[in-house]
């Protein structure tokens, strides 16, 4: 471990957006820019139990939390430590395609299990695990879902839903791997109960996320399961990342201690209202150039509108040149296991754009449609 006398910073200040301002020196500095536990700083993770008890409610004693570089990191090392080459893992199609190259080193069987305006449809799972059965294959080990705001297609996982898919883990034994970084930034009346709410044999592991909360480059992800569990996790973060930022973790303590749960609740009003307001401004102007050319489902959360392109079975040319003009979409095959797929599905990201940016680029991609089904059209009548 470095002298910590020898690092060149005297202090780090920082002054939130209500004008509160936080300085780190002394000790406090040092540590924050010091080698610190695996698991996490202590009096974070005390601090984070506190949160956790609060937001998510966990139904049973033997549960503990572990913090990563995102929860893109948990994630991995959860595949990581669970599978060996040939397992099978369940994911929710459409899916995040980090998630889908955390996996592809791994060389699982990945089953898709397909999802409609409410999420991932249990009778899918179940259909699943029978069809295991029956061939007298090994049961999938691990089902991965994106609940809240889901990437990319805005999908809530009703209540009614989850319950089910506990119910078919608990009977076909597999785990649940919870991602949930869209947890806050939903547009329902009420936080959506989580999968943690409902687990009472430890068969969750949560992966909660502050990139879209407070902010993406503090890299900071917790996860939480069975305390067993957790041993075997901070020995797997030992070996690789050894610890997520120290920095980072002591301000988020700092800011944890200087919010108090009603301050925290108007941060996430706050957050939900704006990309509430981003999302329906995105979807009137989808209406405005798009209606007719494209479908679409209403998101209930996050940051993405998921949109099928009418009479056009491939979406890959459309993309390029929607490039080309400065409209930067994802085709559906980012987010296929199989990319050769042909697939009609763009996602559009609405968190960031100014609404006339988003204007503007969606007249494009309408001016963009309409050229290609021309061509098709004139190319199937033979029209040189």
């Amino acid at each position: 471990m470095p002298n910590a006398k020898m690092f060149p910073f005297k202090e780090i200040s920082v002054t939130y957006k209500d004008g509160t301002k936080v300085k780190l020196v002394g000790e406090e500095l040092s540590w924050s820019l010091q080698y610190g536990p695996s698991q996490g700083y202590l009096p974070l993770l005390k601090k984070m139990r506190e949160f956790q008890k609060h937001w998510h409610k966990p139904m049973y004693n033997d549960w503990d939390i572990l913090f990563t570089s995102g929860s893109m990191e948990g994630c991995s090392k959860v595949f990581e430590m669970i599978l060996e080459i040939g397992d099978s893992v369940m994911i929710q199609t459409p899916t995040y395609d980090g998630i889908l190259n955390a996996l592809r080193p791994l060389m699982p069987e990945l089953i898709e299990v397909v999802q409609d305006e409410d999420g991932v449809i249990p009778e899918n799972i179940m259909k699943i695990c029978k069809n295991k059965q029956h061939n007298n294959k090994p049961l999938p080990k691990i089902l991965y879902l994106n609940p809240t705001g889901a990437n990319p297609t805005g999908t809530i996982l009703t209540e009614y839903r989850k319950n089910e898919i506990y119910k078919l883990a608990e009977t076909y034994n597999f785990l649940i791997l919870e991602d949930d970084p869209y947890c806050f930034l939903h547009f329902v009346d009420k936080k959506p109960i989580t999968f943690l709410e409902l687990d009472t044999k430890g068969r969750v592991i949560r992966l909660d996320s502050f990139s879209k909360i407070l902010s993406a480059g503090l890299r900071l992800g917790v996860v939480t399961a069975h305390k067993e569990f957790i041993k075997k996790l901070i020995t797997h973060m030992e070996t690789t990342t050894i610890h997520a930022s120290s920095l980072s973790q002591i301000l988020l303590l700092k800011l944890l201690n200087s919010w108090n749960l009603q301050k925290l609740q108007q941060h996430f009003n706050e957050i939900q209202n704006f990309y509430r307001e981003r999302r329906d401004i995105t979807l009137s102007l989808i209406e405005k150039h798009l209606t007719g050319l494209v479908e679409w489902n209403v998101p209930k959360g996050g940051m993405f509108i998921w949109i099928k392109v009418n009479k056009i079975k491939d979406v890959m040319e459309l993309t390029n040149k929607c490039i080309s003009q400065g409209v930067f979409l994802i085709p559906g095959h980012a987010f296929n296991y199989d990319y050769s797929k042909l697939e009609q599905h763009l996602r559009i990201c609405y968190s960031y754009a100014t609404p006339e940016e988003i204007d503007k680029a969606l007249s494009t991609l309408a001016t963009l449609i309409h050229k290609k089904i021309k061509k098709i059209e004139e190319n199937k009548n033979g029209v040189l």
